[in-house]
């Protein structure tokens, strides 16, 4: 198949953070594509609109030709008929972020009933390539190198959402077992902003650990200490261990140019950072944004449960954070070498430049939170 031959692409999640920049991708290179929108379409719809506004690549001229069609539905209850000519493949980006279960039975409800669902839709309707955002951490707590394949037995997870996304994968290899079925699986690590404009619409993670040390400055800020407050603070880990965050923009045209190309399909992908930024970079990032000096690395075991006032600040309010200073797997990236050599594309280094222009972007937008003191979600 040529890079240039349309292709019609059935895609969930288009409104998520990675979603949204799949979508923008698979437009780019003049494909069609059918988005699922959840119900009433009408709204979700003008959603979908302004996030492709905000991020510079509005949908209007790709609606009006009906390169880009919105239908209603919502997983895992409801998918929608096909009323348009023909389905090539699926992408399925939907997804709960929700990292424990919650009332609404989330996330296995969205990351595994929905997987189930999709999956018997395009039985339904004879489709027989699928391709499905996943994560890196479905290796739970596996040591070693992790390789590009499905895990078949299962680990012990950190939280719900890793193992309902583990689940999910099992139900595709099931799937893929089957003949003339195919699944390529993209397994991205930790998303942050673009690597270009700092653009996210998503405040989680990176964003909330930044958004604390702020909070932190502000609190113990004294005029009279000169710029840089001195904060004798221990931070959990090792200066030379690596953050694996990843720009979504990486994520995204990886993911799109395999999706276009056939000889690429039916594997696992570690959309993974080859090089991440050490914990020393990423403290020395911190120390210079926001203004401060004092902190170095301890072994975790010594300051989990036993923080002073300000590093409660930080490792009791985002206890969620804790287990990835003290587990960073080794990712396998073969195959993800081999198709970013056959699709011309390199990772975008992590600068401190880089980082400051990220925290920039959330900054200038209260990292993310609303008036109501909540921040925004990709989910």
């Amino acid at each position: 198949m040529k890079l240039d031959q349309q292709q019609t692409f059935f895609m969930t999640g288009s409104t998520g953070f990675l979603g949204q920049y799949i979508l923008r991708d698979l437009l780019a290179e003049g494909q069609r594509v059918v988005a699922m929108l959840r119900p009433p379409v009408a709204e979700s719809g003008g959603r979908l609109r302004a996030q492709m506004q905000a991020m510079g690549s509005p949908v209007e001229r790709f609606l009006e030709n009906r390169q880009l069609l919105l239908v209603e539905g919502m997983l895992p209850n409801h998918l929608p008929e096909i009323a348009w000519d023909r389905t090539d493949a699926v992408v399925n980006c939907a997804a709960s972020l929700q990292l424990f279960s919650d009332a609404a039975g989330d996330p296995y409800r969205t990351n595994v009933a929905g997987m189930k669902a999709v999956l018997d839709w395009t039985d339904a309707h004879r489709i027989h390539r699928l391709h499905a955002v996943s994560t890196a951490y479905t290796c739970g707590w596996n040591s070693g190198l992790i390789r590009e394949q499905f895990h078949t037995t299962e680990p012990r997870f950190q939280t719900d959402y890793e193992k309902s996304k583990w689940q999910a994968e099992s139900l595709m290899a099931d799937w893929a077992s089957r003949p003339g079925r195919t699944v390529t699986l993209y397994r991205p690590s930790f998303l942050i902003g673009d690597s270009e404009t700092g653009y996210t619409c998503q405040f989680a993670g990176f964003y909330q650990f930044a958004r604390l040390v702020s909070v932190l400055k502000k609190q113990y800020f004294d005029p009279n200490n000169g710029a840089k407050t001195y904060i004798p603070l221990r931070i959990p880990g090792r200066p030379e261990d690596r953050q694996n965050i990843v720009p979504v923009d990486f994520a995204s045209r990886m993911i799109a140019a395999i999706v276009l190309r056939p000889e690429l399909h039916g594997r696992i992908y570690h959309l993974t950072n080859p090089e991440g930024p050490t914990n020393n970079m990423m403290k020395r990032c911190y120390e210079d944004y926001f203004g401060l000096h004092g902190g170095y690395f301890a072994d975790p075991s010594e300051v989990i449960g036993k923080c002073s006032q300000a590093e409660s600040l930080l490792w009791d309010q985002y206890h969620l954070l804790t287990p990835r200073v003290v587990h960073t797997p080794e990712f396998d990236t073969t195959h993800t070498r081999e198709a970013m050599q056959a699709a011309d594309i390199q990772f975008p280094e992590l600068t401190p430049e880089r980082v400051y222009m990220l925290f920039d972007f959330a900054a200038a937008r209260d990292w993310g939170r609303h008036a109501n003191g909540k921040t925004t979600s990709n989910r």
